[in-house]
């Protein structure tokens, strides 16, 4: 990419493994990516993947705003919601969650308003169709609004696109750089029983890569106005998806954590278990067509072979 193209981008949630990824990526194509430290870990990881790491509040507009005017920045990436859009989900406070997605998603918004940059890529996830029974889904069907952080979600994906911005509707992630991907495998190995749910409910997946290129994609076109469902094209449960990841180890299926009914609702968040009812195939043919993007890893049996490979490559002297 020539330096007129170059753009500066500035990423909430940089320290997730997602947002290392897409730092990198962003950083290999020539656009300048900043993101958001908290600690010196925080600075030396954003700094190894190509960024610049600042200091601010991410739920206030004016420190928001004069950390884009200090970077020039021309596009906000918002990954920060993508921290519980993982599985098997175990020990999120949800209620502080939604309060982070509300004011944070907010801020941004009300930053773009001052002119401080012109454009804002917000991820967001396919769970938010709510239980489909199963069926196809495109990015026109009524999402389920019932459960508060589904409404949230919602309601975020609202201010965004009128930032101006577009939407991109995540699967769940997964990958070499996810630490819920690795506390997976832990967990397998340890041979702990997992919540995953009815195996009669279909998700959503997307390996860390293919959403960072589709969150590129969106970061040079800037779609305004515009919602894409990025996942792979072939969902499955979260019971058969643990099992392909045991399997991929030479380990036994994980058991399935079981609790009577009325424990479960004491103990289970609402928003956990409607993540867990529900049951939706997100179409991605308009980010296919729309943003020339196309998931590298096509199904979870080529995207675990890839983050075990990238794992063993790891500790490889």
């Amino acid at each position: 990419m020539s330096e007129n193209n170059s753009l500066s981008v500035y990423i909430t949630g940089a320290t997730q493994g997602l947002g290392l990824a897409v730092t990198r990526l962003l950083a290999a194509r020539g656009h300048q990516v900043a993101g958001t430290a908290v600690t010196l870990d925080d600075t030396h990881r954003i700094r190894e993947a190509g960024g610049l790491p600042v200091y601010n509040d991410p739920l206030r507009p004016s420190e928001i705003v004069s950390t884009l005017k200090m970077l020039a920045a021309e596009v906000v990436v918002n990954l920060a919601p993508q921290a519980v859009n993982v599985q098997p989900l175990q020990g999120v406070d949800w209620e502080r969650e939604q309060r982070l997605l509300v004011d944070g998603t907010a801020a941004l918004a009300d930053a773009l308003e001052t002119g401080a940059a012109r454009f804002l890529v917000h991820t967001s996830f396919t769970f938010l169709y709510g239980d489909a029974g199963g069926a196809w889904v495109d990015e026109d069907a009524p999402l389920d609004t019932d459960d508060d952080f589904f409404l949230a979600a919602a309601l975020a994906e609202e201010r965004a696109l009128a930032a101006p911005g577009c939407v991109l509707r995540a699967g769940c992630v997964y990958g070499p750089e996810s630490e819920a991907t690795a506390a997976l495998s832990a967990a397998l190995l340890a041979g702990r029983a997992l919540p995953l749910g009815s195996s009669e409910n279909v998700a959503n997946w997307v390996h860390t890569h293919d959403l960072a290129a589709a969150i590129a994609q969106a970061v040079e076109r800037q779609p305004a106005g515009a919602v894409f469902n990025v996942a792979d094209d072939h969902p499955a449960s979260i019971a058969d998806f643990a099992a392909a990841f045991a399997a991929s180890q030479g380990l036994s299926a994980p058991r399935r954590q079981w609790l009577p009914p009325l424990v479960g609702q004491a103990l289970m968040h609402p928003t956990h278990r409607a993540i867990l009812d529900a049951s939706a195939r997100a179409r991605t043919d308009r980010a296919k067509a729309e943003l020339g993007w196309t998931p590298r890893y096509p199904d979870q049996r080529a995207g675990i072979e890839q983050t075990l490979l990238a794992w063993r490559a790891a500790v490889v002297p």
